[in-house]
C-alpha cells in the first residue's frame, strides 16, 4: 500500500459520521481491573471484556 492509498483509507474509515474506537488494553493493566473487579485473569476474559462492553453500550444506544 502506498502513501496515498493510506490517506484515502484512512479518510474512509472516518468519513461523516463514522470514527474509530481503540479498545487496547495491556494486559497487566487489564489484569489489574480484573482483580479489582473479582474477575479471572484467564485469555477468555480478555477476548470477552471488549466484546462485552460493546454489546452492553449497543444495548444501551437501542433503549435511549
Amino acid at each position: 500500500m502506498n502513501a496515498q492509498e493510506l490517506i484515502d483509507t484512512a479518510r474512509t474509515l472516518v468519513a461523516g459520521d463514522k470514527g474509530l474506537l481503540a479498545m487496547g488494553e495491556s494486559n497487566p493493566t487489564c489484569n489489574k481491573r480484573f482483580a479489582r473487579l473479582g474477575i479471572s485473569q484467564t485469555e477468555e476474559a480478555l477476548v470477552l471484556a471488549p466484546q462485552q462492553a460493546l454489546n452492553h453500550r449497543a444495548r444501551c444506544n437501542r433503549a435511549a
